[in-house]
């Protein structure tokens, strides 16, 4: 019976700890959006990734040749690894796209639509077992995203397909991460294979579209590398801590601080319907975190 009760009160605790990481990384996600939706209007989406990319792939390489820094880059699951690494390099150029042709706040609304394709990936490939009060969390936030953009149906364009494209490739990577997390796989271990893919992606294309940079947005691409890594790194602890559905429904919270940077940054209004919407996505998170915390 004791052994029963710590046992819940660890997963309790547990939920919480992955639940303010997951708060916290929505401040270093929506900082590193901002970047990149600033940088994508100068500059090519394979530019950005190259660089970017090349320089967390420097930064690792340096810190596996000092002594035991070595072990970061073995991993227990290099099939799932190497998956995971393209399905994020995917993404990522999905998502350059979606801020490319969309307002900053509107990219939320497939941002919003990551849990729903966790919930049914994890389901699919991880045999987690999805509970009512989980669909009835995420059935809200659906509502909420039908809310947010309703007529979005009658004016698909590039810029809704790319963000359709960075929602699904980002649940399935997300909920990936979770599964080799289950493998003696270090927690930088997935960072640095994802930003190699992007890197090599980018490289790919990089003489058809190389634009000179500035000293300026050479300082800014900088800036977003080190809040990408952070960003990245926290979702494979965070994951570890909480199933990927929860996480990415926690995560949609972003939505308030995109809001905040799209009106100051990039004089982007925001629609009535867009903040009710949102609500229904975020009350829904906060269903999710309580739902795992009772399952314990």
């Amino acid at each position: 019976m004791t052994a029963t009760l710590a046992g819940s009160s660890m997963v309790s605790r547990a939920a919480w700890v992955g639940a303010g990481l997951a708060l916290l990384n929505t401040l270093v996600s929506v900082s590193a959006d901002a970047i990149a939706k600033d940088l994508i209007v100068s500059y090519a989406a394979p530019q950005l990734m190259a660089l970017s990319g090349g320089l967390v792939v420097l930064a690792g390489l340096g810190a596996a040749a000092a002594g035991p820094g070595r072990f970061i880059l073995r991993t227990g699951s290099p099939g799932l690894v190497a998956l995971r690494s393209i399905f994020g390099a995917a993404s990522t150029v999905c998502f350059f796209l979606a801020f490319r042709d969309l307002a900053f706040a509107e990219v939320f609304v497939f941002v919003a639509m990551m849990p729903i394709f966790g919930a049914v990936l994890s389901g699919l490939l991880l045999r987690e077992r999805i509970r009512l009060a989980t669909w009835g969390a995420l059935g809200f936030g659906l509502i909420g995203l039908l809310m947010m953009e309703p007529d979005c149906t009658g004016s698909i364009g590039p810029g809704y397909l790319a963000g359709l494209g960075a929602s699904l490739l980002g649940a399935a990577s997300i909920v990936l991460s979770r599964r080799i997390c289950r493998s003696h796989t270090h927690s930088f271990t997935q960072v640095f294979y994802a930003q190699l893919a992007c890197a090599l992606v980018g490289f790919a294309f990089l003489p058809q579209v190389w634009q000179p940079m500035g000293a300026g947005d050479l300082m800014m691409l900088g800036v977003y590398t080190g809040f990408l890594v952070i960003t990245r790194w926290l979702i494979v602890i965070v994951v570890k801590l909480l199933p990927a559905y929860v996480v990415m429904q926690i995560t949609n919270i972003q939505f308030l601080w995109m809001v905040i940077i799209g009106q100051i940054l990039f004089g982007e209004t925001v629609r009535p319907e867009l903040w009710a919407g949102a609500a229904l996505v975020i009350g829904s998170g906060i269903w999710l975190v309580q739902a795992q915390r009772r399952a314990g």
